[in-house]
Order: structure tokens, then C-alpha cells, then sequence
């Protein structure tokens, strides 16, 4: 297919009016099970469901003659298609999908009628002390969810047709209730993963994890060695500890992947930490944007200048090139899918990463990048907070609802400020004028961070390298007066 027609073709299909209305019936929860009817009859084309009802029936030769002429359009064997949908997450995506575009139709970045990922923090209770944490983790919060509140708010996530949870903290395994809180959620056909420091995980940990329906463990790793590692996460012998919890994550068959935020204090060590996740036998490693919040506030002086995190992008893309089918490599900076179009627009070839919880797509279908990349804060990903507050984003301290006094569904449907960061055309600055803005738009977090304003441009882009000189100028200009 010519990526000219893509986006074209896209309109023309699901896009217009008609196919609209169609989809607006086919999302309407069944009222026996609760369930879309688009999901009940995805789940009778695999074979999971033996007889339909009422509508469910005449709704069903629709879907079997659209899913076999994809089959046919596409080329794939009945067999794999089938296969395919087996998967109750992949059904649970495409229901997303088609009720977002029967509600906003197909925008430049696409909104979405519920977010992919949520990233639940569900405890600030830590058994480290890393001074970047965005958390400011440590102690229990005194009014996080009980376990039947956090069941509730499973259920609210499940009918507004959230895909993926990801359950982090503070550390989560310190949440007694975490097994059964992941085992509800995958009961729910969404991808559970958990963000962890790792140093809890024992083998007996890992089996429960997996048992409980979790598919994805991201552990921090900060330094090659222990005196890198445990120098950001602030107690000795939290690197060994971790390297044992991958390890351990390994004997099962849960993806596993290396987490490292990168400061000017370790940023020498990347390399290292590469080969240490290729040792280990990762699948991934994600390296996450600094952003100036929580305890990361006092260390903001660390951070990358724009020169240094563009020269890092590259070489991390040229990178995974190479470790192409061994080592993914992803990150949550916005710039890496910029920096990716650009690298194969050069080349001629290779992939692209959209975003760090989005993989990586062949070069042909870059047109979509424009709808599903950069930033997705508020717009492709939320965050819940332990006492059951809704943020666009977990480094972005800017609480949008109350899952104790409102529905899940109403807050992301209402919230002001979410609805704002997802139209592009709201930015400000240089982000607001970039050729790149929907492929990237800049961190949000960080914008609010430096200026307390997440509509601001990103100061860690070379394209407002300026904007972080004035920034750290300023600071320096502050701290001198303050000396005198």
C-alpha cells in the first residue's frame, strides 16, 4: 500500500459518516455481559464464544464479512487473522480504536476516547531513596485506595476501554494487595505490567507475577555497577538486589526490561549499561526523560543540556539498529521519534519508534507518526495517584479529577487542561511552531517542570537550546545573589 493513500484511505473507510454511525452501534455495551458488542463478536469469530443473542446475531455476518475481506485486502491467512484476535488485549485495542474515531473521527494527533496506558501508582511506600524520584517516595500514604476501592476503579478502566494498566509507585510489590489487583485487571483483558526497583523480586515473587496475569516488569537499573546504581537510588546494595530480580524475572516467561533515567552523572555509563541488559538477556531498555519534579527538583542542575540528549537520541537509534532482533531500545523523550523519521528519511530504510510504550513501525507507514506519536500525556496515557487522584502524566503534579468523587470516564472526557494537551495547535513557543509538532509536540512534564506552564516549550530540544541557557543562567544568577 502507497503511504501517500494511508491516511487517505483511512478517512475514506472508517473516517466517514457512515461507518461512524455503524461503529457507534457496534461499541454499545451488550446489556447481559457488560462487554461492547464489537467484543463479543470478535470473540465469536475466534472461536471463545458458542452462541450470540438479540442484537449480537444480526450484528455478527457484518463483522465476519469486514474480517474476511481484511484478510483478503491484507493478504493473511484466516488462520493467523484468527489468531490474532485470540488475544483479548488485541480486541480490547481495536474496540478502543473504532469508538475513538465514531467520537472525534480521525485527528492530527489522534484523541482517544480512553487512554491506552494508565500508570498507577498504587503506593508511595518505598524501601529506597532515589533522588530523582518524581514520587518523593517513601512512606505509605495515609489514605491510598482500599483493595475494594481499587477494584472499583479496575472496573471503571475496563469500561471506558483502557488497554494497558501499569502498576508502579514508590515501589508496588509493597502494596499487600498487588497480586490480586494485577489478576483482576488481566481478568479484564488488559496488558498488566509492573514498574519496580526490582530489589523485592524473588523467585517466589517472579512465579506469583506471572501467575497473576502480569506480562511486562520494568526494573530500574541507573549504573552498570553498585557504586553508580546505588548512588541515585540512595541505599547500598540496591543494585545487586536488582540484578538478582531480572534475573529471577527471566525463569519466567514475563517480557522483561531495563528502566534508566539519564543524568549528566551517568550518562557516561549508558554504554555500559547496554551490554549489562544484553548479559542479562532483556528484551528492552527504556531510558526515561529527566523531569525537574519531585525530589528531581533539587538535582536539576543534572540534567542533559539539549546538545547532550540529541547527541544520546541518535546514537541510542543508530543503536538499536544494530542490536536489531537482540535489544530495544526506546525512549520517553518525544525527540526520539523526530530524530527516528529523520535517521530513515536519510538512510532510505528502517524503522521508526513512535513512542516508548508504542514499538517500532517499518519506515512506509511513517505518515501515522503525525497521529499516534510524541508526547501522550493526557492523550494516549494518564496516571491515578495512591489516593485515587487523575493526572495527565506521572511527572506532571497537576491533579485534573478524583476517582473518589467522580467517574474515570467523565474526568477524561472533562478535564480542561487534558483536552488542551491534545491539540497541538495549543503549544507555545518554538514547540508551538515546529515542523515536528505531531511527531513530537516536547515533554509536557518537563515544560511545566522549568516553567510551571505544560503548554510551554520544551527546554530540552536543541531547538530551544536558548530557551535552557536563560533557564540555568537564571538559576546561577539567583544562587550567586543568595550567596552575597
Amino acid at each position: 500500500m502507497a503511504v501517500v493513500s494511508l491516511t487517505r484511505m483511512l478517512r475514506m473507510t472508517v473516517g466517514n459518516p457512515v461507518t461512524r454511525w455503524i461503529i457507534r452501534r457496534l461499541i454499545k455495551e451488550d446489556k447481559d455481559s457488560g462487554k461492547p458488542i464489537l467484543e463479543i463478536l470478535l470473540e465469536k469469530y475466534v472461536g471463545e464464544t458458542r452462541r450470540l443473542k438479540g442484537v449480537c446475531m444480526l450484528y455478527y455476518p457484518l463483522i465476519s464479512f469486514v474480517l474476511g475481506s481484511g484478510q483478503r485486502i491484507f493478504g493473511v491467512k484466516n488462520e493467523d487473522f484468527r489468531s490474532f484476535f485470540k488475544d483479548g488485549v488485541k480486541r480490547k485495542g481495536l474496540v478502543n480504536v473504532l469508538k475513538s474515531i465514531s467520537q472525534y473521527g480521525i485527528t492530527k494527533p489522534q484523541k482517544l476516547s480512553a487512554p491506552f496506558l494508565v500508570v498507577w501508582d498504587v503506593t508511595y511506600g518505598c524501601n529506597l531513596r532515589c533522588k530523582h524520584c518524581y514520587a518523593t517516595a517513601g512512606n505509605f500514604m495515609k489514605n491510598e485506595l482500599s483493595t475494594e476501592e481499587a477494584l472499583d476503579v479496575i472496573d471503571q478502566l475496563s469500561r471506558a476501554g483502557v488497554v494497558a494498566l501499569a502498576f508502579a509507585g514508590g515501589e508496588p510489590l509493597m502494596r499487600e494487595d498487588i497480586y490480586e489487583l494485577c489478576s483482576y485487571a488481566a481478568s479484564k483483558n488488559m496488558y498488566v505490567a509492573i514498574a519496580t526497583n526490582g530489589t523485592m523480586i524473588t523467585e517466589e515473587v517472579a512465579r506469583k507475577l506471572q501467575e497473576s496475569g502480569v506480562k511486562y516488569v520494568e526494573v530500574s537499573i541507573d549504573g552498570s555497577k553498585p557504586e553508580i546504581h546505588d548512588g541515585f537510588r540512595g541505599v547500598e546494595g540496591a543494585f545487586e538486589r536488582a540484578v538478582e530480580g531480572i534475573r529471577n524475572l527471566k525463569k519466567t516467561d514475563i517480557l522483561t526490561a531495563i528502566a534508566i533515567t539519564l543524568t549528566r552523572d551517568n550518562i557516561h555509563d549508558f554504554d555500559n549499561v547496554i551490554e549489562l541488559a544484553l548479559e542479562l538477556g532483556v528484551s528492552r531498555v527504556v531510558e526515561f526523560n529527566f523531569v525537574p519534579t519531585g525530589r528531581g527538583r533539587f538535582i536539576a542542575e543534572r540534567d542533559l543540556t539539549p546538545e547532550e540528549r540529541e547527541d544520546l537520541l541518535r546514537k541510542m537509534y543508530r543503536k538499536s539498529t544494530e542490536l536489531s532482533g537482540r535489544l530495544e531500545l526506546f525512549s520517553t523523550a518525544p525527540q526520539y521519534a523526530r530524530i527516528a523519521l529523520e535517521e530513515t528519511k536519510r538512510r532510505g530504510e528502517g524503522e521508526i519508534s513512535f513512542t516508548f510504550y508504542g514499538g517500532r513501525v517499518d519506515r512506509r507507514v511513517a505518515e501515522i507518526a503525525e497521529f499516534i506519536s510524541g508526547c501522550g500525556a493526557g492523550r494516549l496515557y494518564c496516571a491515578i495517584t495512591p489516593d485515587g487522584k487523575v493526572k495527565p502524566c506521572v511527572f506532571m503534579p497537576v491533579i485534573v479529577g478524583d476517582l473518589r468523587k467522580g467517574s474515570f470516564q467523565e474526568i477524561w472526557n472533562e478535564s480542561e487542561l487534558m483536552n488542551m494537551l491534545r491539540d497541538r495547535e495549543n503549544l507555545k513557543g518554538s514547540c508551538g511552531k515546529c515542523s515536528y509538532r505531531y511527531v513530537c509536540g516536547g515533554c509536557r512534564a518537563r515544560a511545566y517542570g522549568y516553567f510551571g506552564d505544560p503548554l510551554m516549550a520544551d527546554p530540552g530540544c536543541v531547538n530551544n537550546k536558548k530557551l535552557f541557557e536563560e533557564i540555568f543562567s537564571m538559576q546561577e544568577s539567583q544562587e550567586a545573589c543568595e550567596f552575597a
